[in-house]
């Protein structure tokens, strides 16, 4: 290495700084004679890049012309530099058992490069850093194998062959034949060897005759100097903004290092990277085992405190979930001559000493260093997550520093400060030499995050759906339509809502609310809402009874307020009118803007001698990273990222395993070690996820083939009534063929606990509860909505309505049985009723007094009392008399108990009176009172153990696997 003092002519390149980690290459090639020596020379020296020059002088532009006559001199060289290699070589076979006179043993040369190592050669005469890569050598041993088997295989014809006619030439006796196969075996022995030798032959000539070419491809070099120029392009991109950014990072955290009874303060005030890029001296790739400490694991080290702890577990973490690449690169900077110093590397300290400033310039002249980079990659654009280095030792800096002005006596050329000086930065420099090291999360400067920064949706439509009247009859038989009615965006996007079908009802009556999110391309489009109404048909397709569309853009205009509408329907062609009138209610909800009371990382915005801080313009925004969720504002948008799995690990369910792999273990360096090793894979899982938002499945992910690390990387979005109630259910699963599908472990999290410190958390989970292990890496955010929710409407659509209290009945009504339904379950309770003079009285026990319910929101509780005679089916004075009382779910608050006394009604209409909202007689229904029902009860959220005997989908049964493993797991 030269000194660092060196002139500014000195080239610091690879022929000036080798880094002490590398191997360098010492051999040099002795020619024989002077005229080998000036050959060798004229080939193999390059004019050295002078400092300076411009760029363009350096490199003209290029044209056909000039590209031939540069290859045509290249080739010259190269041919030149070969011929004369191959002269020595045989000049030293010559001269080979010539001793020396003087009788020593002549040493041995080495005029190879060795595997790995690097040297200074030139390259199209620009004097660089070269690497030389082993060629891999040719493995023939495939084709002997074929060769042998070939060559036995038509030996044995042959051999057949004779036998079979000396059988029918000479003789057919066992004696004879017998005696035949004794020249039969010596043609067939005598032609396999011949086979195997003339193809041993052809295979070493074929050898031979390319070994000179593969030799000559051992020397040829790989250079970074694409490297170098890609770092010089990119060293004059730099704005300073960057630099601005990294020093408003240095001052925060130099700050806390400065003693409190100092009174001083220190401060960047610029920083430059100069107009003269750094070079690349080497490159090259290591393997877990050379970067030591900066590869994680669990448990090992235990010192240091519990913060440092942490920190070892969160990089634990960041290791398990990725793909890594480690590097370890050789940096050289050397100031550019006559260039003022604002171009070179510097750095404007101020340093306030009480009221007296003391501003310190620091101007970089060169430095050396090996740094060790650990890349941690991403499947998404830009592919680059995490970055982990450490210098292999402290770097060799030559810099100048003047105190006052930047052209003041250099303090390091005083012999005591330059010694206190560079110990200093040698003590700084010591925080990032291995086994020390910093890790920066490149997403902040380059993108790309797997985290999110927002949700897609900006905001919510809430669509209430009360009731249509008159609509067209669609059926020839019966009342004439079954209607229900979907929301879209438009005439061909799928729906994203859908009512509960009323069958045969032209009148239908659903009191339901949906919230649909809205992105900002459904604005800029400037989509109109679609509702539509349908026929349900059990045979054929649906048909259109109406439509009804409303601006998007109006809503937005005016939001924040629900407004209530009354529309004639449309027909589905426009222009065209369509019986019925719809009456419904829609508005617009943005999402709320952060509260700076619930702001997590408010800082005082002084430091501790009393100095106003400066705030980066980063942490002046508030985000999600930094704020907590509003708990007066609980409805609004969830985003769920699921990332990956890792470490999944479950039983074979197969007798056999899936086959042998054979594996190869490799060196350091890359190369074969050992022999191959023949493995048995037992068994790879083929992996989907579920996501279950207050027990009930949500979303789910495509299925993984074969892989126990899959990469989903799978968004989804919805609408949460109340995130301090909610809870997340994550589940992955293994699919099977003739089995159900085996539930490899679930996560269970409560949005209350995991919002706690922010709206946004990105973070890895233990699988546990089912029938294998692992970890999954999930990312969410939460925004809430500038709306407040009716109390009821914030529950769970999912849970069970539970009979705290018996069930008692009064009128003028005979019952012999009662029956209990809601959507997806019913109970028909045939004893336990006590008659009394004033009517029935049902004392219900588990589970009968439990009825689950899958959809809340859209369904009643029916109590339908049967009264007494032949059969259900007849009507009249035979058959059995029914009278019915209707509770609606979307009126209760969730886990309390009320008291309830309800009508019971004998109606013309059953159907209508339990499929639809109503509680009055109307021209399609006669009801008449004749008693009513008392009890107390509650709707109690989320799945319980009564929920077994009422799943009706694999939906369902999913969610329920996934309760009963978080359950069985104590989450």
């Amino acid at each position: 290495m030269p000194p660092l003092g060196a002139t500014p002519s000195d080239d610091v390149g690879p022929a000036s700084l080798h880094p002490t980690s590398s191997t360098t290459n010492d051999t040099t090639l002795t020619p024989s004679d002077p005229k080998d020596q000036t050959t060798r020379d004229d080939v193999m020296r390059g004019t050295p890049r002078q400092y300076g020059q411009a760029y363009s002088e350096r490199n003209p532009p290029p044209n056909v012309q000039a590209f031939r006559e540069q290859e045509q001199q290249r080739h010259e060289a190269s041919r030149r530099y070969f011929e004369s290699a191959e002269g020595d070589s045989t000049k030293s076979v010559e001269n080979e058992g010539q001793g020396d006179p003087t009788g020593h043993e002549k040493p041995e040369s080495d005029d190879g490069a060795k595997a790995g190592a690097t040297d200074d050669v030139p390259i199209g005469a620009e004097k660089s850093n070269v690497l030389f890569q082993p060629m891999p050598q040719a493995d023939i041993n495939r084709v002997f194998d074929t060769l042998r088997k070939d060559s036995l295989q038509a030996s044995s014809v042959i051999f057949v062959v004779i036998v079979v006619l000396d059988w029918l030439l000479i003789g057919r006796s066992l004696k004879l034949l017998l005696k035949s196969m004794l020249p039969a075996s010596g043609v067939a022995v005598a032609v396999y060897f011949i086979l195997t030798g003339i193809g041993k032959n052809a295979a070493d000539r074929k050898l031979n005759q390319s070994d000179p070419e593969t030799e000559k491809l051992k020397y040829v070099p790989e250079s970074v100097e694409w490297m170098n120029s890609l770092v010089e392009t990119l060293w004059g991109t730099l704005q300073q903004e960057f630099f601005d950014n990294i020093a408003s990072q240095i001052n925060d955290t130099i700050q806390p290092y400065i003693p409190k009874g100092v009174p001083a303060t220190v401060k960047i005030t610029d920083l430059g990277h100069g107009c003269h890029s750094a070079r690349v001296l080497s490159m090259r790739s290591l393997p877990d085992s050379e970067f030591g400490d900066l590869v994680p694991t669990h448990g090992i080290d235990k010192s240091g405190s519990v913060a440092e702890a942490k920190e070892r577990e969160a990089a634990v973490e960041r290791e398990e979930g990725g793909v890594f690449y480690n590097l370890e690169i050789a940096i050289a900077y050397h100031e550019a001559p006559f260039r003022s110093r604002k171009d070179q590397m510097h750095a404007d300290i101020l340093a306030m000493v009480g009221p007296v400033p003391l501003p310190v310039y620091v101007e970089v002249k060169e430095f050396m260093a090996t740094i060790r980079i650990r890349l941690q990659m991403h499947p998404d654009l830009p592919f680059l997550k995490n970055v982990t280095f450490a210098l292999t030792e402290n770097p060799k800096i030559n810099a100048c520093v003047s105190i006052g002005a930047s052209w003041a006596l250099d303090l390091l050329n005083l012999p005591i400060i330059d010694s206190v000086l560079m110990s200093q930065l040698n003590k700084a420099a010591a925080a990032f030499v291995q086994p020390k090291s910093m890790t920066l999360d490149m997403t902040i400067y380059v993108g790309g995050s797997d985290q999110k920064e927002d949700t897609e949706a900006i905001g919510v439509l809430l669509v209430k759906i009360h009731r249509a009247r008159d609509l067209a009859r669609q059926d020839t038989r019966g009342p004439g339509a079954d209607p229900y009615l979907t929301i879209a965006f438009s005439k061909y996007e799928k729906p994203m809502y859908a009512t509960r079908i009323i069958k045969r009802d032209r009148n239908p009556v659903w009191e339901e609310s949906a919230m649909i999110m809205i992105r900002p391309e459904h604005v800029k489009r400037r989509e109109n809402v679609f509702l539509r109404l349908w026929d349900s048909d059990t045979t054929g397709s649906d048909d259109i009874s109406g439509v009804c569309e409303f601006p998007l853009q109006d809503l937005v205009m005016k939001a924040n307020e629900m407004q209530k509408r009354e529309d004639k329907l449309q027909g589905d062609v426009a222009g065209t009118d369509a019986e019925g009138v719809l009456e419904w209610e829609i508005g617009y909800f943005p999402r709320a803007d952060y509260e700076n009371a619930l702001r997590t990382d408010a800082m005082d915005p002084r430091d501790h001698h009393g100095e106003k801080k400066e705030v980066a313009e980063k942490d002046k925004t508030q985000n999600a990273q930094n704020s907590v969720p509003d708990p007066n504002l609980p409805s609004g948008i969830l985003s769920l990222t699921i990332h990956q799995c890792i470490n999944v690990q479950v039983d074979n369910p197969n007798k056999k395993s899936m086959g042998h792999v054979q594996v190869q273990d490799q060196d350091s360096d890359g190369e074969d070690e050992n022999a191959a090793e023949t493995i048995s894979i037992d068994y790879i899982p083929s992996l989907y996820v579920t996501a279950d938002i207050n027990d009930q499945l949500v979303y789910r992910t495509r299925v993984k083939k074969i892989n126990n690390t899959p990469i989903f990387n799978s968004t989804a979005e919805t609408c949460i009534r109340d995130w301090r109630l909610a809870t997340l259910t994550l589940s992955v699963w293994d699919t099977r063929k003739k089995t159900e599908d085996c539930l490899v472990g679930v996560v269970s999290l409560k949005l209350s606990e995991m919002f706690h410190k922010s709206s946004s958390v990105a973070k890895f989970y233990t699988l546990g509860g089912g029938d294998g292990t692992g970890r999954i890496q999930i990312s969410t955010i939460f925004r809430s909505m500038k709306m407040k929710l009716e109390k009821p409407l914030l529950g769970y659509s999912v849970g069970s309505f539970v009979f705290t209290s018996p069930i008692v009945c009064v009128g003028d009504m005979s019952t012999s049985k009662l029956k209990l339904r809601a959507s997806g379950s019913q109970r028909a309770i045939k004893s336990g009723g006590s008659k009394s003079d004033d009517g029935y009285t049902w004392t219900l026990e588990k589970p009968q007094n439990i009825l689950p319910v899958h959809f809340r929101y859209l369904s009643p509780v029916v109590l339908e009392f049967v009264g007494v005679g032949l059969t259900e089916k007849l009507t009249g004075p035979l058959g059995k008399n029914k009278q019915y009382a209707v509770l609606w779910l979307f009126e209760l608050v969730d886990n309390q108990v009320s008291d309830f006394t309800l009508p019971i009604y004998k109606t013309n209409n059953p159907d209508r009176f339990t499929q639809n909202v109503v509680t009055q007689s109307d021209p399609n229904m006669q009801l008449e009172k004749v008693g009513e029902v008392k009890f107390s009860a509650k709707f109690k959220a989320g799945i319980d153990e009564s929920h077994a005997d009422f799943l009706n989908d694999h939906n369902q049964w999913t969610t329920y696997q996934s309760w009963l493993a978080a359950r069985n797991s104590g989450e």
